[in-house]
């Protein structure tokens, strides 16, 4: 199920610019020009403009837009307004005005927006593509939604499975067109009545679910099935099972829409301690980073051989492969930041965005674009709830809120666990 994300656009036209004579008494000039004109989901073709209000002047105001001086909208509030007709490539200066019954403001400075030549466009930093993520309130079954911002239109989607419960931890095949996520069907109940995490295998073009760790017809174990991710090759999808195992899929037993059943591997059993995370390294389908939460570390097996990588403060888990040596992964004291480090446990590094002003906050869930930029959530800046999903540069330092790109993409639940296809560059 898809569900477009409708923002209150105020719709283009209307009157504005025009003061009646004479003015009601209670109006007052407006004095200043509305402020905190900015531009976010500029595409080749669109933009939405926003602004902050004027102070209220006794009666009614109207607000109206200029594009290269001419105007393009109006609205009666300080509701987003969408551009559209706009050519690729091309710079646009934007301008607002606020008028009442006793007169027009002073226009705004025009702010200077260039649309891109295809995708979404902040900052000079396009991004093509999709990104999926997942929000809640708290961890659970329960209140889970599933979103995915759609780059290439600006727009940003609730995809949440109808037939699902807590679908998370989304992971996109390395084509780009299947997804895997874990989630709790809620058609039917497990062998011992409870419910139970399963993993589920998706198209992210067409509908349909397949669940690929159900054991019986009618029935799934009551095993818990967690943190699916596909290899690099997109031959094998590993996850982690009851806590202390981490198990692998063979994608070509997987019939999509088809027969629910497919026999899992065992790559790693261990009864004393939890694993979690696992992810294999990029260009191989048998070795993998792992978190091993009794010793709070990151781990390599390599194809059966086990070494400890990094122990950060006092956790570490989350890897996430960037290329054959190098992964990202998230560790800390009271608080979580991301880091670089490498299969020959390398010194790590912080990510240069995480700073003096902001190492307070949390940041998590690291997902690798392209060279160093990377999706990551963080409950750091003003955002729009606890955890928002952001792009940043690991190198530069350079960091933004996914809002910049697609209005209202994150929401006021915690956002995380992001996913990206697709390309990114400057």
């Amino acid at each position: 199920m898809l569900m477009l994300v409708i923002f209150g656009l105020a719709a283009c036209g209307g009157g504005g610019g025009t003061a009646p004579t004479p003015p009601p008494p209670s109006c007052t000039a407006i004095s200043a020009a509305p402020s905190g004109l900015a531009a976010t989901s500029v595409t080749a073709g669109t933009a939405i403009v926003s602004w902050t209000a004027s102070a209220p002047s006794g009666c009614a105001l109207t607000f109206d837009v200029y594009q290269d001086g001419v105007r393009v909208g109006a609205a009666t509030s300080a509701s987003p307004l969408k551009i559209s007709g706009l050519a690729a490539s091309t710079t646009y200066e934007f301008s607002i005005d606020a008028a009442d019954a006793a007169g027009i403001s002073p226009q705004s400075a025009p702010l200077p927006v260039t649309t891109s030549a295809g995708g979404t466009i902040f900052n000079g930093v396009t991004l093509t593509g999709k990104l999926i993520w997942h929000s809640y309130a708290s961890y659970g079954f329960n209140g889970v939604k599933s979103w995915m911002a759609n780059f290439d239109t600006g727009n940003v989607y609730e995809i949440t499975p109808t037939r699902l419960l807590g679908a998370m931890n989304y992971h996109f095949s390395p084509d780009g067109t299947s997804v895997v996520v874990m989630a709790d069907d809620n058609t039917i109940t497990t062998a011992n009545g409870t419910t139970a995490w399963d993993l589920w295998m998706a198209s992210v073009t067409t509908t349909g679910l397949t669940n690929i760790t159900k054991i019986t017809n009618s029935a799934v174990d009551g095993s818990r099935n967690e943190d699916p991710k596909f290899s690099s090759d997109g031959t094998r999808i590993v996850f982690k099972r009851n806590l202390t195992s981490i198990m692998s899929i063979d994608v070509a037993a997987i019939t999509m829409n088809g027969v629910d059943q497919t026999p899992a591997q065992a790559l790693l059993l261990s009864s004393a301690t939890e694993v979690s995370m696992p992810y294999y390294t990029a260009g191989s389908n048998s070795s993998f980073l792992f978190a091993d939460d009794a010793t709070k570390s990151i781990k390599l097996d390599a194809a059966g051989t086990i070494s400890s990588l990094y122990a950060v403060g006092t956790h570490a888990y989350y890897p996430i492969a960037i290329d054959p040596n190098r992964f990202y992964f998230v560790a800390g004291q009271s608080n979580d930041w991301i880091y670089r480090g490498d299969t020959s446990a390398s010194t790590p590094v912080a990510a240069a965005f995480i700073t003096s002003a902001n190492g307070t906050a949390e940041f998590a869930d690291p997902f690798p674009i392209s060279g160093s930029w990377l999706a990551y959530t963080s409950t750091a800046g003003a955002g729009s709830g606890g955890y928002d999903i952001w792009i940043g540069d690991f190198a530069s330092g350079q960091s933004f809120n996914l809002d910049n790109w697609i209005r209202g993409a994150n929401h006021p639940n915690d956002d995380l666990g992001p996913t990206f296809h697709g390309t990114i560059f400057p």
